[in-house]
């Protein structure tokens, strides 16, 4: 199973980090970055900051430990779990189906090199839900056997397996429903001692269900409940079409219409729902299965039906994202491979060939769809070029350019999606590339402008600082900072850079202090340190000094210009 793995997601391995999300998770996240108590605790008591994914983060740091910031450890560890998900896939299907290996094998076969996977083996931000799968389909698995032959060590398993998914992401909260589903299926009924056997799983699920509630606090005042209706209705359809044929596959699926009824897309969506819901229920009586599918598959998609609504005011509106289809596929994966194996049976020559085809052309596609995945520039180029409104894919290429020093591509993107809609972040995007190519007025107007969109724009404040202070306006550029800090109270950057400035004004004290609070929020942030060790020099604290610079050589042993700082103080 690896080896088919390799073969359709290879291309991941040599990957870099994706600047959507994997800044914020890994590689600009200091808790990822060293294995402490304080990181340890941190992970537990944080948000990321919507969702609570611990183990997730726990999963970062060993791979930080093991291969620090190269993205190879991170794709590699994506690519093992997968491909242990596809072998619990088999076994799941092989236990569902009563030991028909045939449907089984073809079941953990096509979801092991299937397209729409891509998302979740390739970006090394979706670790949280293919983590979440592996002891969701683990828990499963157990489950399947302790139906089979009951024992409290199978039982005890379920439980920790269910916890671990839960900690991994929130949305394996829909575990004791599958449980259900699958008693009925297989018995026809639920009796009271299945309700009595599940209930430590729905307590569980209810806790970190209001945990993930009160992470999404901000984002379910925005949403309604028609509207997360219409906008089910339209992802629910559109997987299934994406299982069948799964191309024209994008990082983001932007919805510019209105949500409603008459919209067209919509419209035809509610239709095929519909029509799938009526079929299923009068099947029903002869056959459980079709509707049983159909509830497992929208009820593995739940958690995610309220995620529509993304940005500043929600103002961004998304149908859908692949990774969120990883476990529903099952489902549906399932069934084809049902079909697959009754057809073998009938004419075994014609639909072999025909199965080893859709492999074929399962690992193309995924292979293709991998390398897009291998940069930034790829693959935000790519979701423009099937959804030209995308207003975030102009933003976020506007940034990778900026980071490569491109400023004349990163500078028309960014106006690009300022043009298609002015959010804040672009402005203060634009503000900081002006600032960067010396047009200070630009900047100024820029950062003015973020503020005007959104007067809770953290980077907005955070660059107006940094302009006002090389203009040499300190009061201002002060009160910038503050304001910044206000904003974001977990950010270091605005108490780091408030202390320089008032190293500037020489106030070393208020300095220090600023430094230490930067401290507070990130322990080993070794820019802080250099800073602190800096001001302790000027005020004569030589010990304080040296402890500082050899607490920055230790959390970034190539900071030079420390390891300098250390050496004149002993010629000193």
């Amino acid at each position: 199973m690896l080896v088919l793995v390799l073969l359709a997601f290879g291309p991941s391995l040599f990957g870099e980090f994706i600047s959507w999300d994997d800044d914020l998770l890994v590689f600009e996240n200091p808790v990822v970055q060293a294995m402490t108590p304080w990181t340890l605790w941190k992970i537990f008591t944080m948000y990321d900051p919507e969702l609570y994914i611990p183990l997730t983060f726990f999963s970062y740091q060993i791979n930080y430990l093991i291969g620090g910031m190269s993205p190879f450890v991170y794709h590699l560890t994506n690519i093992l779990l997968h491909a242990g998900n596809a072998l619990l896939v088999t076994g799941i299907a092989y236990l569902l189906l009563r030991g028909n290996r045939i449907a089984a094998l073809l079941t953990g076969l096509l979801f092991a090199v299937h397209p729409l996977h891509t998302e979740a083996v390739a970006w090394i931000s979706a670790r949280k839900d293919i983590l979440s799968a592996f002891f969701f389909l683990l828990a499963t698995f157990l489950f399947l056997l302790h139906e089979e032959r009951p024992s409290q060590k199978k039982y005890a398993g379920i439980f920790i397996a269910f916890l671990c998914a839960l900690l991994s992401k929130v949305s394996a909260v829909t575990f004791p429903v599958m449980m259900f589903l699958i008693v009925c299926y297989r018995l026809g009924k639920i009796s009271r001692q299945d309700v009595k056997r599940m209930i430590p799983f729905f307590a569980l699920s209810i806790i970190f269900g209001v945990i993930a509630l009160y992470g999404k606090s901000g984002q379910m005042g925005a949403v309604h409940p028609l509207e997360i209706f219409f906008m089910a209705a339209r992802s629910i359809v559109f997987y299934l079409q994406k299982i069948v044929a799964p191309v024209s596959l994008s990082i983001f699926y932007p919805f510019d219409a209105p949500i409603a009824f008459t919209t067209p897309a919509i419209f035809v969506s509610c239709l095929i729902l519909g029509a799938l819901i009526v079929a299923s229920i009068l099947l029903y009586r002869r056959v459980r299965w079709p509707f049983l599918s159909l509830l497992a598959f929208g009820i593995l998609l739940a958690p995610t039906f309220i995620n529509y609504r993304r940005g500043f005011a929600a103002q961004d509106v998304y149908f859908a994202s692949d990774r969120y289809a990883y476990l529903a596929s099952i489902i549906a994966l399932l069934m084809i491979a049902a079909l697959l194996e009754r057809g073998m049976r009938r004419s075994r020559g014609p639909v072999l060939l025909a199965t080893s085809a859709i492999v074929i052309v399962f690992i193309t596609l995924s292979f293709s769809q991998s390398r897009l995945w291998q940069g930034s520039i790829p693959l935000f180029t790519h979701a423009l070029s099937l959804y030209p409104t995308a207003q975030t894919a102009h933003n976020n290429l506007g940034t990778v350019y900026y980071q490569k020093g491109d400023l004349e591509n990163a500078e028309e993107h960014y106006k690009q999606a300022i043009a298609l809609r002015p959010l804040a972040s672009t402005w203060s995007n634009l503000g900081t590339l002006y600032r960067k190519q010396g047009k200070l007025q630009e900047s100024l107007i820029s950062f003015r402008e973020a503020i005007r969109t959104n007067p809770g724009e953290y980077d907005a404040y955070f660059g107006l600082g940094i302009l006002l202070s090389q203009a040499g306006k300190f009061p201002e550029a002060e009160e910038a900072y503050r304001r910044a800090r206000i904003l974001d109270p977990h950010d270091p950057g605005a108490p780091l850079n408030l202390g320089a400035l008032y190293v500037q004004q020489g106030r070393y004290a208020e300095a220090v202090e600023q430094y230490l609070r930067a401290l507070q929020i990130h322990p080993h942030y070794p820019n802080a340190y250099y800073n602190l060790g800096v001001v302790y020099r000027r005020m004569g604290k030589m010990e304080e000094a040296r402890q500082a610079f050899e607490h920055a050589l230790k959390y970034r042993p190539d900071m030079g210009q420390a390891e300098v700082q250390l050496q004149e103080m002993r010629i000193e």
